[in-house]
């Protein structure tokens, strides 16, 4: 059994295994009477969870190998096999109990999203501290966009369209090459191609900022040539601009977004950080997907729920009725507002607000099948206690809560944003009226021609990031900015807005706008992630 050892170990994931490590793992297959095929599926997931947990630690150690042995015995029905795929074929009872496991379905809070930074010097990333603080140093608000702009130039570098494949001059110049700031003294008329952050460092004067200085853009060139803008730029952004130094001044003649990357290219790239955040599954990628073809069932959104509305709640208890006569989706994912006026801290409101979300748990208690089958998330909107202010915000306390957690077997009271894993999709939820903020502080009008949302959608995918907003229009708490990122893009972004609900998708990512609740048709989204399309539906008035 040891080469069998060596050869799923060493040889498919390079990992090395001190002496009394392999003998442990030999013991357990011997006084398991394993067979060779069982042995090998156990030891491909045990080393496929030592490289993801571990972070690529290249030595396996007996310690922690006994620890990780037990954590996926616990997670599986035989402990020595650790096979999901035999609970598979049992058909729905084995979907209905792997949907209450940790790994297939994980709710990640913002707050608990592990700090990576990228190091340009070392080419990868690393964790500066521990866990961040909301009362975080003035340093954290300059390394905040220094990380914004390393993250992202990483990225644009490593885009075929900036890599020349030869050293041949000829080679060279079909490729794009970044310049600096500071290198463009003494060197006017020469066209030069720059990365970096849009900023008004003058009154009524847009500039470009880089990690070596700044100089004044002037738009006329571009305006005079009718180039077309693709994207909602706002100060904050971080662009890429094409033209020339007059007098001091660069004159753009192009301005662009960076480049997108493929979800596959990124965790190429980084095989071995988790970027997402959440622990990772006892389970294997193929594993995971069986679980998601064996459930055709979806993830339903719902935005703007005004609870203190008496049509909101009927028109739920619709909703729940209809699904009571099928089976339960995996997850309703509840979105703020949960209530039409903001939350005001001692008045009667608070009482008011704790029956309203006491309300809602009778109302799902009453379809005990959907309560104990389905997961529950409510992420707050600003109008709901407390942390107004920054992002990201905190869950909905506990004491407004309390009663309708206690008639719900899957719930959880997340940030604002927060991120989701169910099996092999990894999905970001974020409220917040994005569109009309980013149009109101735009500094170029996008090209007419584009819908309105992909030009939004495509701006919030190529910044990397949720919210691309000065501080001072969207402030956000700088150690935690990191829990802002879209890197890698997700499969699923729900930007829920109060504008009309669409869905696109753009780069691998479906984005969805599930609209108003409420104040709309009662519209919501259903996601399925077998076929990865979303389905849009609504509740007809009464």
């Amino acid at each position: 059994m040891q080469s069998l050892i060596y050869k799923v170990f060493t040889r498919k994931y390079s990992l090395s295994l001190q002496a009394d490590a392999l003998l442990y793992l030999s013991d357990i297959i011997k006084q398991n009477e394993t067979s060779e095929k069982d042995a090998a599926a156990w030891l491909d997931l045990l080393a496929d969870t030592w490289t993801k947990r571990e972070e690529g630690k290249p030595l396996v150690e007996l310690e922690p190998l006994r620890a990780l042995t037990e954590a996926v015995a616990a997670g599986s029905d035989n402990g020595v096999t650790a096979v999901a795929g035999r609970d598979m074929a049992n058909g729905a009872d084995a979907e209905s109990s792997a949907r209450s496991r940790s790994d297939i379905f994980t709710v990640i809070d913002a707050f608990d999203i592990p700090t990576w930074w990228y190091d340009p010097g070392k080419k990868m990333f690393v964790q500066p501290f521990e866990k961040g603080d909301i009362m975080s140093s003035a340093e954290s608000k300059a390394a905040l966009f220094r990380q914004r702009y390393d993250l992202l130039k990483q990225r644009v570098m490593r885009n075929e369209n900036f890599m020349p494949v030869s050293f041949s001059n000829q080679e060279k110049d079909r490729f794009y090459k970044l310049s600096t700031i500071d290198s463009l003294q003494g060197r006017e008329s020469e066209h030069f191609l720059l990365f970096g952050m849009l900023t008004q460092l003058e009154e009524g004067k847009l500039f470009l900022e880089d990690k070596a200085g700044s100089i004044e853009l002037d738009f006329s060139e571009m305006n005079s040539k009718h180039t077309e803008v693709n994207g909602l730029f706002t100060e904050g952004c971080f662009v890429l601009v094409d033209g020339f130094v007059e007098d001091g001044v660069f004159k753009v003649e192009e301005i662009g977004l960076p480049p997108p990357e493929k979800r596959a290219a990124t965790r190429a790239a980084f095989p071995s950080v988790n970027l997402f955040g959440g622990q990772p599954s006892l389970r294997t990628e193929t594993q995971l997907r069986a679980i998601e073809v064996s459930n055709e069932n979806g993830l339903i959104f719902l935005s703007d729920v005004w609870l203190d509305k008496q049509e909101t709640m009927d028109a739920l208890h619709t909703l729940f009725d209809g699904f009571s006569h099928s089976t339960p989706p995996i997850a309703f994912v509840f979105i703020g507002d949960f209530s039409s006026k903001p939350f005001v801290a001692g008045s009667g409101e608070t009482t008011q607000y704790r029956d309203n979300m006491a309300a809602l748990g009778q109302l799902i208690g009453s379809y005990p099948e959907i309560a104990r089958k389905s997961n529950f998330v409510f992420v707050p909107g600003n109008n709901d206690p407390w942390g107004q202010g920054a992002l990201p915000k905190p869950p909905i306390a506990s004491f407004f809560t309390k009663r309708l957690s206690s008639r719900i077997a899957n719930v959880t009271f997340t940030t604002n944003p927060c991120r989701i894993k169910y099996c092999t999709h990894e999905i970001v939820v974020f409220r917040e009226d994005m569109l009309k903020r980013v149009r109101r502080n735009s500094v170029l009008p996008p090209t007419e021609s584009t819908e309105i949302v992909k030009h939004l959608v495509r701006t919030v995918i190529d910044q990397g990031h949720l919210c691309p907003l000065p501080q001072r229009i969207r402030p956000i708490y700088w150690a935690y900015d990191h829990a802002m990122r879209l890197y890698p893009i997700p499969d699923v972004l729900i930007l829920a807005d109060r504008f009309d609900s669409y869905s696109i998708n753009y780069e691998g990512c479906h984005c969805i706008n599930p609209g108003s609740f409420s104040s709309g048709d009662f519209s919501f989204f259903m996601y399925y992630p077998v076929s990865r399309t979303s389905q849009y539906s609504k509740i007809p008035r009464k």
